[in-house]
């Protein structure tokens, strides 16, 4: 069979051998279209059901029309030459009958052991809802991964521990973070940055940790102030993190008493705890596990959390020009993502022990900030549509952020590290369940 390696030389030599009737319609068969991209029935059929690859079913028979794939192969140029990679290493390796470990394969052959490879992680110790990295450092976790997926490969990897969102979505778009470990509002605020930076696409790979509405992040007032009525509030000096997942929400707590607007003053959550202990501050929005510490220092009392059914967020961002330059990496990070959500559900006493030795948190207090978020690795449509309503917020209230595309995710990195870990891969690619009752990833 001749081999066609560009989409226009290919559909030249298959037409050749299509009935009239076939080409009239411009359709493929099956075999042809697998053919044509170099995968198996396998690939074919996770890729119809995670990729959105363009098909139709006229009785029992499965069609593919010569157009819509085209248009799909250029959207998806980047993941076909990688799929052209694995399927050539996976023929190369006799036995070899599960795709999940063709990363490692095609990155043992192209492995340059001159050019070391910098990866520079982005993550925030000061939030719990993100320990995942932090954990994963200590751990070693993402070394050994990258070790196994490319051997022979030098990976310098560089940890960037940040006081805040904001910081990394700003290494983000210098170029100085590649990965980064991101609370909701910062995640919706890359999005709207990357419509008006024409070299800046952020994508979603990944979710990290989840508290459901009303946990996770509230207003703490110092428990030597009175509060006599709600509008006191607004006389208080109080402190939030700007444009964070804490400060994001600081107007949506004052709502609950009725006030529009406060002079809020923009602290770090280390400032301003610091603040409340010497008493020039009155409060602070404050997320965990700082939440936690100020209650368990009898330094202040929580006031008022999040609106019920406002769920808190985090998840795993990347460019996405650099993460089609470098799928093994992401997915060496993803797989070790996923074993440290695993770990801290199985041995959450061994990961409070991590947080309290490196953190300077009581082990106790460490044990039930973790055991109070939901570790789960999965993108759900409500949580997507969750991001997108605080996206169009964000871009209402600025004046000048952009809105309109929405959240970019790309859940297929995901998908193969669940392969290679043996995981289920889910059946859509955004269930649509309640992801507090799903199995956890």
């Amino acid at each position: 069979m001749t081999t066609c390696n560009h989409f226009e030389a290919a559909a030249s030599c298959v037409k050749e051998a299509y009935p009239m009737s076939l080409q009239q319609f411009n359709l493929l068969t099956l075999q042809e279209a697998m053919d044509l991209l170099g995968i198996s029935r396998s690939t074919f059929d996770r890729w119809r059901r995670h990729k959105q690859l363009p098909f139709r079913k006229i009785g029992k028979e499965i069609w593919v029309d010569k157009t819509e794939l085209e248009l799909w192969i250029h959207r998806h140029a980047t993941i076909l030459h990688n799929a052209a990679m694995l399927q050539e290493s996976v023929k190369n390796m006799p036995g070899r009958h599960h795709e999940s470990g063709a990363y490692e394969d095609s990155y043992k052959r192209a492995s340059d052991a001159a050019s070391p490879l910098l990866v520079s992680v982005g993550y925030q110790s000061r939030s719990a809802q993100i320990w995942t990295s932090f954990i994963m450092k200590e751990l070693g976790w993402f070394e050994e991964e990258l070790s196994r997926t490319m051997p022979g490969k030098p990976v310098e990897v560089q940890w960037t521990d940040a006081p805040n969102g904001p910081e990394l979505v700003q290494g983000m778009i210098g170029g100085h973070i590649h990965i980064a470990s991101l609370g909701d509002y910062p995640i919706a605020l890359c999005s709207s940055l990357g419509q008006v930076l024409p070299s800046f696409r952020p994508v979603l790979l990944a979710c990290d940790g989840k508290t459901q509405g009303g946990q996770g992040i509230g207003l703490v007032i110092r428990n030597d102030i009175q509060l006599k009525t709600a509008s006191h509030i607004e006389s208080l000096s109080i402190s939030a993190v700007a444009q964070s997942s804490s400060g994001g929400r600081m107007a949506k707590i004052l709502h609950n008493f009725g006030i529009e607007d406060s002079q809020v003053l923009h602290r770090e959550l280390d400032e301003s705890l610091a603040g409340m202990m010497r008493q020039e501050l009155s409060g602070s929005v404050l997320n965990e596990p700082y939440l936690s510490m100020a209650q368990h220092r009898g330094l202040g009392r929580v006031l008022v959390q999040e609106e019920p059914g406002d769920d808190f967020l985090t998840g795993i961002v990347v460019d996405e020009a650099w993460a089609s330059r470098h799928p093994a990496v992401i997915v060496a990070y993803l797989k070790a993502h996923l074993r440290v959500h695993q770990f801290v559900r199985s041995s959450p006493l061994r990961a409070a022990s991590i947080i309290s030795r490196r953190q300077g948190i009581p082990a106790e207090v460490a044990a039930s900030i973790a055991a109070s978020v939901c570790w789960d690795s999965a993108l759900y449509e409500m949580e997507l549509a969750s991001l997108n309503r605080l996206n169009q917020e964000q871009a209402r209230s600025s004046g000048w952020l952009a809105a309109g595309r929405g959240i970019e995710y790309r859940f297929e990195y995901l998908y193969e590290a669940m392969e290679a870990l043996r995981l289920p891969v889910p059946d859509r690619a955004l269930p649509d369940e309640d992801w507090a009752a799903r199995g956890l990833y």
